[in-house]
C-alpha cells in the first residue's frame, strides 16, 4: 500500500510552474476540510448486517474472495511493470459477468477502486466506479462521497468551481481523513509545494488531529526536501502550525514543541513573526507569562524588517494585562519582566512608526482597529479612564473611525461598574463614580458640592423607569454627557475623506440596545468627540473622590489637564508628540476643543466662540 505524501522528494513530480491563484483555491478547500470535519472521530461507514449463512454459502463466498485476491495480486504485479493505462484495460477484461456473475461482482468492483485509490491511480479508480453505477450497483456510502469529490476535482477546468460542491460533501462526517488525503493528491499536482508552506502545515495539522503522526512527519519532511534540493531556505509557517496543532491537541506536551524547534534549528529556519506569535501564544496559554513577556523583550529589542511586532501580538499582550491585573490570584500573577498596558500601547504606536517610517498615517502590520478596540477594552477594565481617553484620541490621529462597537466598549463597561455600585447599600460618606454620573447633568460645568447635595438629597439626574439599576434611561444619559455643545465633526478634519459621509455626530441610545439597528451594508463611523467627553466626565469623578480627602483647596478639575498630558506623554511616542503640529492643531495641547470646562486652555475657549458664533 502506498501512503501519501512520497517520503522522499524522488517519488514528488512538482509542477512545472506554481499559480498563486491555484494554491489560495487548494488552501481553502483544506482549511474547508479542517473546519467541516471531525478527523479525531472521522465516522466511518457501518458494517452492513451480514445474516448467518450456511456451510454451502460460507464455501462459495470463500472462493469468490479468492477469485478477488488473486484479481488484485495481478493488478499489483501488472501496476509495478506497467502504466496505470494497462492496469485500467486489466480491469476492465477481467471483471467480466462471466467470472464475477452473481452478488460479489459489486464487492469485487468496490475492493478493486479501493485497490487503485491507494496507489493513487485515481482515473482508472473513476472508471471502475462509474461502470458500476452503469450496471446498477451501488456503493457504500463512504465510497461513494470519496468518488463524487474525485470526480469533482477530475473533470473540473475551474478549480474554483468545485469549492462550493466539494464544501457540502466534506459537510458530511463519512468523508474521512484518509480520503481527503487522496482528493488532496489531485489537487496538489499542480503545485509547486515548496512555495506553499502554508498548505503544508495545514496539511500537516490536518492528519495530527486525526492522530496520524507519521503523516504529518512525512509531509514536513518531504517539504524539507524538496527546499534542500531546490537550494531554497524552508519557510517556518509549517513548523508554526504544528506547534499551534500540538498546543491544541497536547498543551502539556512542552518536549514535542521543543523538538520542533530544533528541528527548524537544525534545517536553518530563521523564526518569523508569526513563529514569535506562535511561541508566546502557546507560553500564555500555560500561564508561563513570564517566558511570554521575554519573547515579547526579543522582538522589541532586534525589531527590525519581518521580525516587528504585529497586531496580533499586541492583542495577546492587551489580553494578558487584563488577566495579570488581579495581583491577588496566584495563577496570573503579573511577572517582573511584564510591560504595563499604558507601555504596550506606547510600543505598538512605536513599531507601526518604525514601519511606516514615521508616518501615522500609513498602513502597517501593527495597527487595526482591532488593536485598538483591545487596548481600550483593557484599560477600561482597570479603570484607567486617562488613557482610555487617549486611545479614542489616538483613533483619529492614525486614520480610523470610531464605530459602534467602539461606543460599545465604553458603554458597556461603565454600566457594568455602575451596576456593581449601585447594586448595593451605599454607606455613609462612601463614595462611588455611578453616583457622580448619576447626578451630573449633561449641560452643567461639574461642582462638588452641588453634586454631593444630589446625593445626600436622593436627586439623581436619571429617573428609572425600571426595578434594575441601570436600564435604558442610563444609556440615554451617558450619551448625553458626552453631547457637551461641542463643535461638530466638521470642525475635525477626516483623515479618509471616503468616510466623511458616514461620520455622525453621536448615535442614539437605540443603536447600543438593538432597538434602532445600525445598518450592515456600509461602514458607520461615529465622532469621537463624545465618547472623549465620557471618558474625560469619568476621570473627574475619579478626582472628585480625591478632593473629598484633599480639602476644598486642591482644585481637582485643574488635575484633569495635567494627568492627560501626563498620560499622552507616557503612551505616545516623544519624537511623534513634537513632530506632530497636526495633532497639536486638532486637539490643542492639553485637551483642545474637547477640554472640560473650567480647565480648558485658550484655543479651545477660542474654538468654543467660534462655534457658538456660527
Amino acid at each position: 500500500m502506498t501512503h501519501w505524501p512520497p517520503s522522499s522528494p524522488a517519488e514528488w513530480v512538482p509542477a512545472a510552474t506554481s499559480c498563486p491563484k491555484f494554491h489560495c483555491i487548494v488552501l481553502t478547500l483544506t482549511r474547508q476540510f479542517t473546519t467541516y470535519s471531525s478527523p479525531r472521530n472521522a465516522s466511518t461507514s457501518k458494517q452492513p448486517h451480514v445474516a448467518k449463512t450456511s456451510g454451502s454459502d460460507e464455501t462459495e463466498q470463500k472462493i469468490h474472495r479468492a477469485q478477488v485476491n488473486s484479481l488484485l495480486f495481478g493488478a499489483d504485479r501488472l501496476l509495478n511493470a506497467q502504466n496505470s493505462d494497462a492496469l485500467k484495460t486489466y480491469f476492465m477484461d477481467k471483471l467480466s459477468e462471466a467470472k464475477f456473475y452473481n452478488t460479489y461482482r459489486s464487492t469485487a468492483f468496490m475492493r478493486s477502486i479501493r485497490f487503485c485509490l491507494e496507489r493513487h491511480t485515481f482515473g482508472v479508480a473513476i472508471a471502475l466506479y462509474d461502470e458500476m453505477l452503469h450496471e446498477g450497483f451501488i456503493a457504500v456510502y463512504s465510497l461513494c462521497i470519496r468518488m463524487t469529490a474525485l470526480k469533482i476535482v477530475e473533470h473540473s477546468t475551474k478549480l474554483r468551481e468545485t469549492v462550493d460542491p466539494l464544501k457540502e460533501i466534506f459537510a458530511d462526517r463519512a468523508y474521512d481523513i484518509s480520503a481527503f488525503m487522496d482528493l488532496a493528491f489531485v489537487l496538489i499536482r499542480a503545485i509547486k509545494l515548496s512555495d506553499c508552506p502554508d498548505l503544508v502545515g495545514e496539511l500537516a495539522s490536518i492528519n495530527m488531529r486525526a492522530n496520524r503522526l507519521d503523516a504529518a512527519q512525512n509531509w514536513l519532511q518531504v517539504f524539507e526536501q524538496i527546499c534542500s534540493t531546490e537550494g531554497t531556505q524552508p519557510d517556518p509557517t509549517p513548523y508554526s502550525d504544528i506547534i499551534n496543532t500540538l498546543n491544541d491537541i497536547d498543551p502539556e506536551n512542552s518536549e514535542a514543541i521543543q523538538a520542533v524547534l530544533l528541528r527548524m534549528k537544525s534545517a536553518g529556519v530563521p523564526p518569523d513573526i508569526a513563529m514569535f506569535n506562535t511561541l508566546i501564544r502557546v507560553n500564555l496559554a500555560q500561564q508561563r507569562h513570564k517566558e511570554a513577556f521575554a519573547l515579547y523583550h526579543v522582538l522589541i529589542q532586534k525589531g527590525c524588517g519581518k521580525l516587528i511586532p504585529n497586531d496580533v501580538t499586541f492583542k495577546m499582550f492587551f489580553r494578558a494585562a487584563q488577566l495579570t491585573r488581579k495581583q491577588r490570584v496566584r495563577r496570573y500573577r503579573r511577572p517582573d519582566n511584564a510591560v504595563a498596558p499604558r507601555g504596550l500601547f506606547r510600543e505598538m504606536l512605536e513599531s507601526h512608526l518604525q514601519q511606516t517610517e514615521g508616518q501615522a498615517l500609513g498602513r502597517s502590520t501593527v495597527l487595526s482597529v482591532s488593536a485598538f478596540h483591545i487596548a481600550l477594552r483593557t484599560f477600561m477594565a482597570l479603570e484607567d479612564y486617562a488613557a482610555a481617553f487617549i486611545v479614542i484620541r489616538a483613533l483619529h490621529t492614525f486614520g480610523f473611525q470610531p464605530n459602534l462597537q467602539t461606543y460599545l466598549i465604553v458603554i458597556i463597561n461603565l454600566l457594568y461598574r455602575m451596576k456593581r455600585e449601585l447594586a448595593q447599600v451605599r454607606k455613609k460618606d462612601e463614595y462611588r463614580l455611578a453616583d457622580f454620573l448619576v447626578h451630573l447633568r449633561p449641560d452643567e460645568d461639574p461642582d462638588l458640592d452641588i453634586i454631593l447635595d444630589r446625593i445626600r438629597n436622593h436627586q439623581p439626574v436619571v429617573e428609572r423607569t425600571g426595578t434594575s439599576s441601570v436600564g435604558v434611561e442610563t444609556i440615554a444619559h451617558l450619551l448625553s454627557l458626552g453631547d457637551d455643545h461641542l463643535p461638530p465633526p466638521r470642525r475635525l478634519p477626516l483623515h479618509k475623506p471616503v468616510y466623511a459621509d458616514n461620520v455622525r455626530r453621536s448615535l442614539r441610545s437605540g443603536m447600543i440596545t438593538g432597538a434602532d439597528p445600525v445598518r450592515s451594508d456600509m461602514p458607520v463611523f461615529f465622532s469621537p468627540t463624545p465618547l472623549a467627553c465620557m471618558l474625560q466626565k469619568a476621570l473627574l469623578g475619579e478626582l472628585s473622590k480625591k478632593a473629598l480627602h484633599r480639602g476644598p483647596d486642591w482644585d481637582w478639575k485643574g488635575a484633569a489637564g495635567p494627568i492627560l498630558r501626563e498620560t499622552k506623554e507616557e503612551m505616545v511616542p516623544a519624537d511623534f508628540i513634537e513632530g506632530s503640529k497636526e495633532t497639536e492643531e486638532t486637539y490643542g495641547e492639553e485637551g483642545g476643543i474637547i477640554a472640560v470646562r473650567g480647565v480648558e486652555n485658550e484655543e479651545a475657549k477660542a474654538e468654543r466662540e467660534r462655534w457658538k458664533g456660527d
